[in-house]
């Protein structure tokens, strides 16, 4: 899952507009912690939604903005749904 950094290895914060592989990694990431999101590289209304979701599970801010800190929290649930 940790795959969500360009090609210079560098973060990029993903939020409404945002398109791409990028993208698409986080939403396959969502789908494989159970959260119903459609599979297309773009970050609509849809999956600002449901990153707002899982940021108040998980405690932090939650304003649909994916930062380094949520991709931290999208980490952690995945390696503890896979554990299940």
């Amino acid at each position: 899952m940790s795959q969500v950094i360009n090609e210079e290895n560098i973060f990029e914060t993903l939020k409404i507009g945002s398109e791409g592989a990028m993208v698409h990694v986080v939403q396959k990431s969502l789908i494989q912690i159970g959260f119903d999101i459609t599979e297309n590289s773009v970050f609509d209304e849809q999956m600002e939604r449901i990153v707002k979701e899982f940021q108040s599970q998980r405690g932090l801010k939650s304003d649909g903005i994916i930062t380094m800190e949520t991709m931290i929290e999208l980490d952690k649930a995945y390696l503890e749904h896979q554990k299940k």
